[in-house]
């Protein structure tokens, strides 16, 4: 009932503004999780319920809001704030109806609830922003629901067709949930202490366990629907529709391909030219290779020498180039730092079993100002061999480390997410555009390479990287509408593109489960990038590069296109 008072409001209200705010509520109401990430607590021991009733209540009001703000967008007098968000909040209920309806994906994709289940409790374990009794009350309460969202999952992916299921969705999707399995069932319980409730550590335990053995059934599910089901985990036509609202570009699909392929070509000569310049300065006395894939080959690999042996030195080494970037944007005024910096780097805590062992936790648009931002450092599993350990070192080397530190940190992703948090406008920072967040950490990358910090290797470790991510929109436009294979993605990347193996085997996993999300840090870099020689060529000896920068965090993360009239409107 709640849901239909909802959508009868957004149906006759008038205002905008009050659009948002109730579209906000709803949605937290209908994913709580997503609420505990975004910094609001008032639904910690919720559970997300996605019956067939609620679901369809769910995109009804979705529907109704697409039509409110569409019409609200005719509107000429629009306030610009108030349009922006309308932008946003426009696509975000569109991507909703899409993927719900059109795409069915709780009927036809097992990620789409496993992916709800692994997140499910860790930001209430890793967060301190709440008193810790009360965070693990929290999570022994989403714990017991589990079973019912398990059920709910089995429920709606055994009544569709074999047909339409994709085998590889479900096998990744059993691992996950495999991996879930095992945190609930042990990590819950390492999670506690001697100082915590007696009752509550039993309360985690016994809700732990139940949660691990139904996600244990889950995945025998989902192994035994793998075999049996036929579908294809590729978007076709709907792919399109899905690249246009989560992008906000309407470029045919065609050129967007062509230029990328176009980029591709431009960016290895561009590394080859760097390469031959630095040859004598990194490599031996050894004459450089003719070709520019085997000079690039011999140089990439070069750049993979330096590296951690250990992951307490992987992690010292990370340390360190946190503290520097740090130092290096203050010493330079590079932009605005939002202080107090809240950035706490580290690995995974120990009841992270069966878990991702890295990522990044920010506060979110809620939190308070002095919440911490959390980046666990991705390390090796424990029982690693050398092999691996090698391989892993090889992929997280210190020069791809250095380069990559200001696209994730500063003043890449933890920057920009930062300021937008302390925007006013809080639905900008929940239905950002990836595309100007993935542009800006790219951007990032290079803009401080060409201020001095790092050198030739780290530079080689960058243009590695843009190939990487050149690839990347190849890829996902070609799996999905021209139905590439996975031998000929794994071939484009490891020899036309030049990365490792690993790198390519998780470009076709990505590719077929976060389209088009791939394409947003190349078409991200190509936007802000330029943009910014854009203005600088306008304003010439004028141009300060602190302006510019600070004037890239003053609407949140919306189109760059924005930011493009902001800046240049007036000259145009």
């Amino acid at each position: 009932m709640r849901y239909v008072l909802i959508f009868m409001v957004l149906m006759t209200t008038g205002a905008q503004a009050g659009v948002v705010e109730d579209y906000l509520d709803a949605y937290f109401e209908m994913f709580p999780t997503r609420a505990t990430a975004a910094g609001l607590h008032e639904r910690d021991d919720a559970l997300e319920d996605l019956s067939p009733g609620k679901l369809s209540e769910w995109v009804a009001i979705n529907r109704g809001v697409v039509a409110k703000l569409e019409t609200a967008l005719k509107d000429p007098d629009l306030d610009f704030d108030d349009r922006l968000d309308a932008e946003l909040l426009l696509r975000e209920a569109e991507l909703q109806v899409l993927d719900l309806d059109t795409l069915r994906r709780p009927q036809r994709n097992p990620l789409f609830w496993t992916d709800i289940v692994s997140q499910a409790t860790v930001f209430l374990l890793v967060r301190e922003d709440r008193p810790r009794p009360e965070r693990l009350a929290a999570v022994a309460s989403r714990a017991e629901q589990i079973p019912r969202l398990v059920a709910q999952a089995r429920a709606a992916l055994g009544g569709t067709p074999k047909d339409e299921i994709a085998p590889e969705l479900c096998r990744w999707a059993a691992h996950q949930a495999g991996a879930s399995a095992e945190f609930y069932a042990e990590g819950l319980a390492a999670a506690t202490t001697e100082n915590d409730d007696a009752s509550l550590r039993q309360g985690l335990v016994s809700s732990g366990m139940a949660a691990g053995q139904a996600l244990s059934g889950l995945a025998s599910f989902l192994e035994e629907l793998a075999g049996e089901a036929t579908g294809s985990s590729r978007l076709g036509e709907n792919y399109r529709l899905r690249f246009e609202i989560v992008n906000g570009i309407d470029t045919p699909l065609a050129d967007v391909l062509s230029e990328a392929e176009t980029d591709l070509a431009a960016k290895i000569r561009e590394a080859a030219e760097l390469g031959r310049g630095v040859w004598a300065e990194v490599m031996s006395d050894e004459e450089p290779p003719a070709g520019d894939k085997q000079l690039l080959r011999a140089l990439f690999h070069r750049v993979s020498e330096d590296r951690a042996t250990s992951t307490e030195e992987f992690i010292a080494d990370y340390r360190q180039l946190v503290e520097e970037s740090v130092a290096f944007v203050r010493q330079r005024q590079i932009i605005t730092l939002p202080e107090p910096l809240t950035l706490f780097v580290g690995r995974s805590p120990d009841f992270f079993i069966g878990q991702a062992v890295g990522g990044v936790y920010p506060a979110g648009p809620f939190a308070a100002d002095d919440a911490k931002t959390l980046l666990f450092l991705p390390t090796p599993p424990d029982d690693a061999s050398p092999e691996q350990l090698a391989a892993f070192f090889r992929d997280f080397n210190h020069h791809f480390n250095l380069m990559i530190t200001p696209h994730e940190l500063i003043p890449g992703h933890y920057l920009q997410l930062k300021w937008a948090a302390r925007h006013p406008r809080k639905m900008r920072a929940l239905f950002g555009d990836g595309v100007y967040i993935e542009g800006w950490g790219t951007f990032s990358e290079r803009l401080m390479l060409d201020l001095g910090w790092g050198g030739a290797l780290d530079r080689l470790a960058h243009l590695k990287k843009q190939l990487e991510n050149i690839a990347r929109t190849i890829v996902d436009i070609r799996v999905h509408t021209q139905d590439m294979t996975r031998q000929e993605v794994l071939h484009l990347v490891r020899v036309e593109a030049l990365q490792d193996e690993q790198f390519a085997e998780n470009m076709w996993r990505r590719s077929l489960t976060s389209a088009p999300q791939l394409t947003s840090y190349h078409l991200g870099y190509r936007q802000v990038h330029g943009l910014y020689e854009d203005v600088r060529r306008l304003q010439g000896e004028e141009f300060r590069l602190k302006d510019f920068m600070d004037g890239m965090m003053v609407l949140g993360p919306v189109p760059v296109s924005h930011y493009r009239d902001r800046f240049l409107g007036a000259a145009r």
